[in-house]
Protein backbone atom coordinates (compact mmCIF):
# COMPACT_ATOMS: atom_id res chain seq x y z
CA UNK A 1 0.00 0.00 0.00
CA UNK A 2 2.83 2.29 0.85
CA UNK A 3 4.36 1.35 -2.27
CA UNK A 4 1.45 2.07 -4.46
CA UNK A 5 0.82 5.78 -2.72
CA UNK A 6 4.51 6.65 -3.27
CA UNK A 7 4.24 5.87 -6.68
CA UNK A 8 0.77 7.90 -7.20
CA UNK A 9 2.16 11.00 -5.47
CA UNK A 10 5.52 11.12 -7.58
CA UNK A 11 3.87 10.60 -10.60
CA UNK A 12 1.53 13.73 -9.81
CA UNK A 13 3.87 15.64 -8.97
CA UNK A 14 5.99 15.08 -11.90
CA UNK A 15 2.42 15.12 -14.08
CA UNK A 16 1.83 18.88 -12.31
CA UNK A 17 4.90 20.10 -12.72
CA UNK A 18 5.31 19.12 -16.33
CA UNK A 19 2.14 21.60 -16.98
CA UNK A 20 4.48 24.96 -16.41
CA UNK A 21 7.36 24.18 -19.08
CA UNK A 22 6.59 23.98 -22.97
CA UNK A 23 9.56 21.69 -23.38
CA UNK A 24 7.88 19.35 -21.36
CA UNK A 25 4.48 18.76 -23.11
CA UNK A 26 5.12 15.34 -24.29
CA UNK A 27 6.60 14.63 -20.93
CA UNK A 28 2.65 15.59 -19.50
CA UNK A 29 1.73 13.04 -22.05
CA UNK A 30 3.95 10.29 -20.86
CA UNK A 31 2.99 10.92 -16.76
CA UNK A 32 -1.02 10.93 -18.03
CA UNK A 33 -0.08 7.32 -19.27
CA UNK A 34 1.79 6.37 -16.46
CA UNK A 35 -1.03 6.95 -13.77
CA UNK A 36 -3.47 5.50 -16.20
CA UNK A 37 -1.40 2.27 -15.80
CA UNK A 38 -0.93 2.43 -12.22
CA UNK A 39 -4.55 3.03 -12.11
CA UNK A 40 -5.73 0.36 -13.75
CA UNK A 41 -3.75 -1.99 -11.57
CA UNK A 42 -4.46 -0.62 -8.90
CA UNK A 43 -7.42 -3.20 -7.10
CA UNK A 44 -9.29 -5.89 -8.92
CA UNK A 45 -11.83 -5.92 -11.71
CA UNK A 46 -14.41 -6.72 -8.84
CA UNK A 47 -13.39 -3.57 -7.25
CA UNK A 48 -13.48 -1.82 -10.69
CA UNK A 49 -16.60 -2.61 -10.85
CA UNK A 50 -18.21 -1.78 -7.77
CA UNK A 51 -16.84 1.12 -7.98
CA UNK A 52 -18.10 1.89 -11.53
CA UNK A 53 -21.92 0.91 -9.78
CA UNK A 54 -21.53 3.38 -7.16
CA UNK A 55 -19.94 6.28 -9.42
CA UNK A 56 -22.84 7.12 -11.77
CA UNK A 57 -20.51 10.07 -13.00
CA UNK A 58 -18.24 7.45 -15.02
CA UNK A 59 -20.89 6.09 -17.14
CA UNK A 60 -21.84 9.38 -18.18
CA UNK A 61 -18.45 10.31 -18.82
CA UNK A 62 -17.88 7.11 -21.11
CA UNK A 63 -21.34 8.34 -22.65
CA UNK A 64 -19.38 11.56 -23.59
CA UNK A 65 -16.53 9.60 -25.36
CA UNK A 66 -18.87 7.31 -27.27
CA UNK A 67 -20.63 10.75 -28.30
CA UNK A 68 -17.27 12.22 -28.93
CA UNK A 69 -16.63 8.98 -31.51
CA UNK A 70 -19.69 9.02 -32.97
CA UNK A 71 -19.08 13.14 -34.04
CA UNK A 72 -16.32 12.21 -35.41
CA UNK A 73 -17.45 9.48 -37.60
CA UNK A 74 -20.48 12.27 -38.46
CA UNK A 75 -17.92 14.71 -39.53
CA UNK A 76 -16.57 14.91 -43.08
CA UNK A 77 -13.82 16.54 -42.73
CA UNK A 78 -12.02 13.73 -40.91
CA UNK A 79 -8.78 15.12 -40.36
CA UNK A 80 -9.86 17.93 -38.52
CA UNK A 81 -12.19 15.14 -36.59
CA UNK A 82 -9.29 13.03 -35.71
CA UNK A 83 -7.12 16.07 -34.61
CA UNK A 84 -10.02 17.10 -31.80
CA UNK A 85 -10.19 13.64 -30.90
CA UNK A 86 -6.58 12.95 -30.02
CA UNK A 87 -6.77 16.43 -27.73
CA UNK A 88 -9.59 14.99 -26.32
CA UNK A 89 -7.67 11.87 -24.81
CA UNK A 90 -7.32 12.87 -21.20
CA UNK A 91 -11.03 12.86 -21.21
CA UNK A 92 -10.68 8.96 -22.00
CA UNK A 93 -8.04 7.69 -19.79
CA UNK A 94 -8.53 9.69 -16.70
CA UNK A 95 -12.20 8.23 -16.53
CA UNK A 96 -11.16 4.56 -16.93
CA UNK A 97 -8.10 4.69 -14.75
CA UNK A 98 -7.83 7.74 -12.24
CA UNK A 99 -12.03 6.94 -12.23
CA UNK A 100 -11.74 3.93 -10.87
CA UNK A 101 -9.57 3.82 -7.62
CA UNK A 102 -9.92 5.65 -4.16
CA UNK A 103 -7.95 7.38 -2.19
CA UNK A 104 -9.04 8.68 1.34
CA UNK A 105 -9.76 12.03 1.79
CA UNK A 106 -6.31 13.36 3.79
CA UNK A 107 -4.20 11.46 1.03
CA UNK A 108 -6.14 13.40 -1.62
CA UNK A 109 -5.78 16.68 -0.25
CA UNK A 110 -1.53 15.71 0.29
CA UNK A 111 -1.51 15.65 -3.70
CA UNK A 112 -3.25 19.08 -3.97
CA UNK A 113 -1.35 20.76 -1.86
CA UNK A 114 1.87 19.51 -3.73
CA UNK A 115 0.17 20.95 -6.63
CA UNK A 116 -0.48 24.53 -4.79
CA UNK A 117 3.47 24.57 -3.83
CA UNK A 118 4.72 23.74 -7.99
CA UNK A 119 2.23 26.67 -8.80
CA UNK A 120 3.44 29.13 -6.14
CA UNK A 121 7.39 27.90 -6.95
CA UNK A 122 6.46 28.20 -10.78
CA UNK A 123 4.73 31.36 -10.38
CA UNK A 124 7.76 32.80 -8.38
CA UNK A 125 9.79 31.37 -10.99
CA UNK A 126 8.24 33.64 -13.41
CA UNK A 127 7.71 36.61 -11.49
CA UNK A 128 11.74 37.07 -11.24
CA UNK A 129 12.25 36.80 -14.92
CA UNK A 130 9.46 39.32 -15.56
CA UNK A 131 11.12 41.55 -13.07
CA UNK A 132 14.30 41.06 -14.32
CA UNK A 133 12.72 41.56 -18.27
CA UNK A 134 11.17 44.88 -16.50
CA UNK A 135 14.64 46.35 -15.40
CA UNK A 136 16.42 46.03 -18.62
CA UNK A 137 13.88 47.71 -21.06
CA UNK A 138 12.02 49.58 -18.16
CA UNK A 139 8.61 48.55 -19.21
CA UNK A 140 6.41 47.80 -16.68
CA UNK A 141 4.44 45.89 -19.40
CA UNK A 142 6.56 42.76 -18.61
CA UNK A 143 4.56 42.02 -15.09
CA UNK A 144 1.44 41.51 -16.39
CA UNK A 145 -1.24 39.26 -18.24
CA UNK A 146 0.49 36.53 -20.63
CA UNK A 147 3.86 38.87 -20.15
CA UNK A 148 4.06 37.25 -16.70
CA UNK A 149 2.89 33.75 -17.30
CA UNK A 150 5.60 33.55 -20.55
CA UNK A 151 8.37 31.87 -18.76
CA UNK A 152 6.09 28.73 -17.86
CA UNK A 153 4.52 28.32 -21.14
CA UNK A 154 1.35 29.47 -20.38
CA UNK A 155 -1.71 31.85 -20.95
CA UNK A 156 -2.26 34.02 -18.30
CA UNK A 157 -6.15 32.51 -17.90
CA UNK A 158 -5.01 29.13 -17.50
CA UNK A 159 -2.34 30.16 -14.71
CA UNK A 160 -4.82 32.41 -13.05
CA UNK A 161 -7.21 29.02 -12.60
CA UNK A 162 -3.82 26.97 -11.06
CA UNK A 163 -3.33 30.06 -8.84
CA UNK A 164 -7.03 30.10 -7.69
CA UNK A 165 -7.14 26.75 -7.00
CA UNK A 166 -3.82 26.46 -4.99
CA UNK A 167 -5.36 29.66 -2.88
CA UNK A 168 -7.90 27.50 -1.81
CA UNK A 169 -5.50 24.73 -0.64
CA UNK A 170 -3.59 26.52 1.35
CA UNK A 171 -6.71 28.36 2.88
CA UNK A 172 -8.22 24.59 2.93
CA UNK A 173 -4.94 23.77 4.60
CA UNK A 174 -4.29 26.87 6.95
CA UNK A 175 -8.24 26.52 8.42
CA UNK A 176 -8.52 22.68 8.64
CA UNK A 177 -5.54 21.03 8.89
CA UNK A 178 -4.22 22.05 12.51
CA UNK A 179 -1.45 19.48 12.39
CA UNK A 180 1.01 21.73 9.32
CA UNK A 181 2.16 23.54 12.56
CA UNK A 182 5.31 25.42 11.92
CA UNK A 183 4.46 25.55 8.03
CA UNK A 184 1.50 27.60 8.59
CA UNK A 185 3.26 31.12 8.03
CA UNK A 186 4.38 29.84 4.61
CA UNK A 187 1.12 29.04 3.40
CA UNK A 188 -0.20 32.58 4.53
CA UNK A 189 2.79 34.11 2.79
CA UNK A 190 1.48 31.65 -0.13
CA UNK A 191 -1.68 33.46 -0.33
CA UNK A 192 -0.61 36.42 -0.37
CA UNK A 193 1.93 35.80 -2.49
CA UNK A 194 -0.76 34.20 -5.41
CA UNK A 195 -3.18 37.22 -4.38
CA UNK A 196 -0.90 39.32 -5.94
CA UNK A 197 0.12 37.08 -9.01
CA UNK A 198 -3.74 36.54 -9.65
CA UNK A 199 -4.04 40.37 -9.80
CA UNK A 200 -1.08 40.65 -12.40
CA UNK A 201 -2.32 37.70 -14.52
CA UNK A 202 -5.36 40.07 -14.96
CA UNK A 203 -7.72 37.20 -15.48
CA UNK A 204 -11.22 39.04 -15.14
CA UNK A 205 -13.16 36.35 -14.53
CA UNK A 206 -10.83 34.72 -11.91
CA UNK A 207 -10.11 37.57 -9.96
CA UNK A 208 -13.97 37.97 -9.45
CA UNK A 209 -14.41 34.15 -8.41
CA UNK A 210 -11.59 34.95 -5.87
CA UNK A 211 -12.83 37.78 -4.54
CA UNK A 212 -16.29 36.48 -4.17
CA UNK A 213 -15.02 33.10 -2.82
CA UNK A 214 -13.36 35.07 -0.31
CA UNK A 215 -16.04 36.99 0.80
CA UNK A 216 -18.42 34.51 0.81
CA UNK A 217 -16.52 32.48 3.08
CA UNK A 218 -15.67 35.23 5.37
CA UNK A 219 -19.36 35.81 6.29
CA UNK A 220 -19.84 32.11 6.70
CA UNK A 221 -16.80 32.18 9.19
CA UNK A 222 -18.39 35.29 11.18
CA UNK A 223 -22.37 34.09 10.86
CA UNK A 224 -22.09 30.44 10.92
CA UNK A 225 -18.86 29.47 12.66
CA UNK A 226 -18.77 32.41 15.08
CA UNK A 227 -15.21 33.06 14.04
CA UNK A 228 -15.65 36.96 14.13
CA UNK A 229 -11.79 37.88 14.57
CA UNK A 230 -10.61 34.90 11.47
CA UNK A 231 -13.52 35.98 8.85
CA UNK A 232 -13.27 40.25 9.68
CA UNK A 233 -9.12 39.62 9.60
CA UNK A 234 -9.87 37.65 6.08
CA UNK A 235 -11.97 40.47 4.60
CA UNK A 236 -9.35 42.90 6.14
CA UNK A 237 -6.46 41.76 4.08
CA UNK A 238 -7.58 40.67 1.12
CA UNK A 239 -9.08 44.71 1.11
CA UNK A 240 -5.60 46.26 1.88
CA UNK A 241 -3.71 44.18 -0.76
CA UNK A 242 -6.29 44.58 -3.31
CA UNK A 243 -5.42 48.50 -2.41
CA UNK A 244 -1.82 48.00 -2.03
CA UNK A 245 -1.46 45.97 -5.27
CA UNK A 246 -3.56 48.46 -7.18
CA UNK A 247 -1.36 51.09 -6.18
CA UNK A 248 1.85 49.93 -7.25
CA UNK A 249 0.38 47.94 -10.40
CA UNK A 250 -2.52 49.69 -11.79
CA UNK A 251 -2.63 48.21 -15.74
CA UNK A 252 -4.60 45.57 -14.43
CA UNK A 253 -7.32 47.95 -14.16
CA UNK A 254 -7.45 48.12 -17.86
CA UNK A 255 -8.81 44.72 -17.91
CA UNK A 256 -11.85 45.93 -16.26
CA UNK A 257 -12.31 49.35 -18.58
CA UNK A 258 -12.83 46.82 -21.44
CA UNK A 259 -16.08 46.23 -19.64
CA UNK A 260 -17.74 49.35 -20.62
CA UNK A 261 -17.10 49.07 -24.21
CA UNK A 262 -19.18 45.59 -25.01
CA UNK A 263 -20.68 46.71 -28.42
CA UNK A 264 -19.44 46.12 -31.74
CA UNK A 265 -20.17 45.56 -35.49
CA UNK A 266 -18.44 42.29 -36.90
CA UNK A 267 -17.16 43.65 -40.29
CA UNK A 268 -15.03 46.40 -37.73
CA UNK A 269 -11.23 46.08 -38.45
CA UNK A 270 -9.91 48.38 -35.42
CA UNK A 271 -7.57 47.06 -33.57
CA UNK A 272 -7.44 44.63 -30.72
CA UNK A 273 -7.32 45.79 -27.02
CA UNK A 274 -4.39 45.40 -24.41
CA UNK A 275 -3.37 45.97 -21.01
CA UNK A 276 -0.58 48.25 -21.56
CA UNK A 277 -2.68 51.11 -23.76
CA UNK A 278 -5.05 53.15 -23.48
CA UNK A 279 -8.70 51.48 -23.61
CA UNK A 280 -11.38 52.88 -26.34
CA UNK A 281 -14.38 52.59 -27.92
CA UNK A 282 -12.67 51.36 -31.54
CA UNK A 283 -10.59 48.34 -30.54
CA UNK A 284 -12.12 44.65 -30.31
CA UNK A 285 -11.46 43.49 -26.29
CA UNK A 286 -11.78 40.65 -24.99
CA UNK A 287 -16.00 41.57 -23.96
CA UNK A 288 -17.08 42.72 -27.09
CA UNK A 289 -15.26 39.81 -29.35
CA UNK A 290 -16.42 37.31 -27.42
CA UNK A 291 -19.78 38.67 -27.63
CA UNK A 292 -19.72 38.78 -30.95
CA UNK A 293 -18.45 35.54 -31.75
CA UNK A 294 -20.82 33.63 -29.31
CA UNK A 295 -23.76 34.96 -31.50
CA UNK A 296 -21.65 32.77 -34.36
CA UNK A 297 -21.13 30.17 -32.32
CA UNK A 298 -24.83 30.39 -31.65
CA UNK A 299 -26.24 30.84 -35.36
CA UNK A 300 -23.70 27.22 -35.86
CA UNK A 301 -25.36 25.65 -33.00
CA UNK A 302 -29.73 26.50 -34.45
CA UNK A 303 -28.64 25.11 -37.94
CA UNK A 304 -27.58 21.58 -35.96
CA UNK A 305 -29.27 21.32 -32.74
CA UNK A 306 -29.72 17.70 -31.84
CA UNK A 307 -26.13 16.46 -32.57
CA UNK A 308 -24.51 19.13 -33.71
CA UNK A 309 -22.19 19.67 -36.96
CA UNK A 310 -19.81 16.70 -36.23
CA UNK A 311 -16.19 17.01 -34.01
CA UNK A 312 -14.54 17.64 -37.57
CA UNK A 313 -16.96 20.16 -39.62
CA UNK A 314 -17.12 22.71 -35.83
CA UNK A 315 -14.26 24.82 -37.23
CA UNK A 316 -15.36 24.94 -41.05
CA UNK A 317 -18.80 25.97 -39.96
CA UNK A 318 -18.36 28.65 -37.71
CA UNK A 319 -15.69 30.01 -40.07
CA UNK A 320 -18.71 29.81 -42.80
CA UNK A 321 -20.31 32.21 -40.32
CA UNK A 322 -17.56 34.54 -39.84
CA UNK A 323 -17.42 35.10 -43.82
CA UNK A 324 -21.20 35.61 -43.60
CA UNK A 325 -20.71 38.13 -41.46
CA UNK A 326 -17.61 39.33 -43.07
CA UNK A 327 -16.03 39.25 -38.96
CA UNK A 328 -12.91 39.73 -40.59
CA UNK A 329 -10.97 40.11 -37.18
CA UNK A 330 -11.70 36.77 -36.02
CA UNK A 331 -11.01 35.29 -39.33
CA UNK A 332 -7.44 37.21 -39.45
CA UNK A 333 -6.89 35.81 -35.77
CA UNK A 334 -8.38 32.22 -36.14
CA UNK A 335 -10.63 32.77 -32.97
CA UNK A 336 -12.55 29.71 -31.69
CA UNK A 337 -15.57 30.49 -30.13
CA UNK A 338 -14.18 31.21 -27.01
CA UNK A 339 -16.38 29.14 -24.60
CA UNK A 340 -16.09 25.45 -23.94
CA UNK A 341 -20.26 24.79 -23.54
CA UNK A 342 -21.08 26.49 -26.60
CA UNK A 343 -18.08 24.46 -28.44
CA UNK A 344 -19.80 21.39 -27.20
CA UNK A 345 -23.56 22.45 -28.06
CA UNK A 346 -22.08 23.50 -31.60
CA UNK A 347 -20.06 19.85 -32.24
CA UNK A 348 -22.52 17.34 -30.68
CA UNK A 349 -25.47 19.17 -30.12
CA UNK A 350 -28.00 19.36 -27.17
CA UNK A 351 -27.74 15.38 -26.42
CA UNK A 352 -23.56 15.71 -26.57
CA UNK A 353 -23.74 19.19 -24.43
CA UNK A 354 -26.38 17.39 -21.66
CA UNK A 355 -24.38 14.25 -21.25
CA UNK A 356 -21.26 16.27 -20.49
CA UNK A 357 -22.90 18.33 -18.08
CA UNK A 358 -24.12 15.21 -16.43
CA UNK A 359 -21.15 13.33 -16.08
CA UNK A 360 -18.65 16.28 -16.08
CA UNK A 361 -20.14 19.10 -14.13
CA UNK A 362 -23.70 17.94 -12.51
CA UNK A 363 -22.98 14.70 -11.24
CA UNK A 364 -19.48 15.66 -10.04
CA UNK A 365 -20.54 18.46 -8.21
CA UNK A 366 -23.52 16.28 -6.15
CA UNK A 367 -21.61 14.02 -5.18
CA UNK A 368 -19.02 16.57 -4.00
CA UNK A 369 -22.07 18.32 -1.62
CA UNK A 370 -23.30 14.57 0.00
CA UNK A 371 -19.88 14.58 0.65
CA UNK A 372 -19.18 17.59 2.26
CA UNK A 373 -16.16 18.39 0.42
CA UNK A 374 -16.07 22.11 0.28
CA UNK A 375 -12.61 22.49 -1.72
CA UNK A 376 -13.26 19.83 -3.99
CA UNK A 377 -16.70 21.89 -4.80
CA UNK A 378 -14.72 25.23 -4.87
CA UNK A 379 -12.44 23.38 -7.56
CA UNK A 380 -14.98 21.93 -9.67
CA UNK A 381 -16.84 25.64 -10.25
CA UNK A 382 -13.70 27.54 -10.74
CA UNK A 383 -13.15 24.79 -13.69
CA UNK A 384 -16.29 25.33 -14.59
CA UNK A 385 -16.84 29.00 -14.46
CA UNK A 386 -13.40 29.14 -16.03
CA UNK A 387 -14.54 27.34 -19.13
CA UNK A 388 -17.12 30.27 -20.40
CA UNK A 389 -15.19 32.50 -21.76
CA UNK A 390 -12.57 29.73 -23.29
CA UNK A 391 -13.07 26.92 -25.23
CA UNK A 392 -10.43 24.23 -22.75
CA UNK A 393 -10.64 21.55 -24.72
CA UNK A 394 -9.56 22.70 -28.30
CA UNK A 395 -5.93 23.32 -26.21
CA UNK A 396 -3.50 20.10 -24.56
CA UNK A 397 -3.66 22.41 -21.11
CA UNK A 398 -6.91 22.92 -20.80
CA UNK A 399 -8.38 19.57 -21.34
CA UNK A 400 -5.64 17.80 -19.41
CA UNK A 401 -6.25 20.51 -16.62
CA UNK A 402 -9.86 19.90 -16.65
CA UNK A 403 -10.13 16.14 -16.86
CA UNK A 404 -7.42 15.04 -14.22
CA UNK A 405 -8.40 17.48 -11.77
CA UNK A 406 -12.31 16.57 -12.08
CA UNK A 407 -11.78 12.81 -11.81
CA UNK A 408 -9.11 13.08 -9.19
CA UNK A 409 -11.16 15.15 -6.60
CA UNK A 410 -13.70 12.09 -7.02
CA UNK A 411 -11.66 9.77 -6.16
CA UNK A 412 -12.50 10.00 -2.38
CA UNK A 413 -15.22 8.85 -0.59
CA UNK A 414 -14.05 9.81 3.13
CA UNK A 415 -16.76 12.16 4.39
CA UNK A 416 -15.08 14.75 6.10
CA UNK A 417 -17.01 18.34 7.16
CA UNK A 418 -16.68 21.62 5.93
Amino acid sequence: MKRKNTLYFVFFLLFFASFFSKPLAIVNYIFMCVITLIALMDGSWQQKKQLLNDRKHIRLMLAFIAMLIISLLLSSNKTDGIQSLVRRIPLVLFPIGLGLVSFSREYRDKILLGLAIIVSLACLFSLVLSIHRYTINNDTAFLYNDSLSFFIGQQSIYTSVFVNISIYIFMYFILYYPAIGVYKPFLIAGVFFLFVISYLLASRNMMLLLYLSVFTFSIYIIIKRKKYLTGLSLLAGVAISILVIILFFPKTINRFKELAFTQFSFDHQGPESHYNMKVTSDQWNGANFRLAAWQCGWEVFKKNRVIGTGLGDKKDELFKVYEEKKFHFAIDTRKNVHNNYLDILMSMGIIGLLIFLGGWIVMPFLRLLSDQDGLGILILLTLALAMLTENYFDRRLGVMLFASLVTFLLTSSTRKKI
